[in-house]
């Protein structure tokens, strides 16, 4: 059993990653972003509860057009196709997102051997959410999902 200092330490360290991420916290100065160490990361991963419910954000509109995925809420798997299936089965709560209000941004693809192993087979895999839009004009609307 942890002492209440430890688990008080760590509620700390959770609450800060937690306020970093949210953009609220006030450590991070100068031109360098924060950079936790691997105990660090290590003790906040033990605490987080494998029931917490996965909360995505759209990603941002450019001023350009299309989105900004960079530093937006998504996930990057890479590597083989068994790890990416076994984690991908892991956070299927994320497939609700896919609804008539927001869409994913999915992509699938193998890794261009140039730039590893090339014996290795490999695949990346990201998804994103965005909001739906309302249509180009001359294409028909996105059905109603009837109830």
């Amino acid at each position: 059993m942890e002492s209440f200092r430890e688990f008080f330490e760590q509620q700390d360290f959770v609450e800060f990653v937690i306020n970093e991420f949210d953009g609220t916290s006030t450590l991070q100065t100068g031109n360098k972003p924060w950079s936790a160490k691997k105990p660090e990361i290590l003790n906040m991963w033990r605490t987080l509860r494998p029931d917490q419910p996965i909360y995505m954000t759209p990603m941002t509109k450019k001023a350009t057009g299309g989105n900004q995925s960079y530093g937006e809420d998504g996930v990057r798997i890479t590597g083989s196709w068994n790890f990416i299936s076994a984690v991908l089965g892991r956070i299927k709560e994320i497939m609700a997102y896919e609804n008539p209000n927001s869409k994913l941004r999915l992509v699938l693809r193998g890794v261009d051997k140039s730039k590893g192993d090339p014996s290795k087979v490999s695949y990346v895999f990201y998804v994103n959410m965005e909001n739906r839009s309302k249509g180009k004009s001359g294409r028909p609307s996105i059905p109603k999902p009837t109830l």
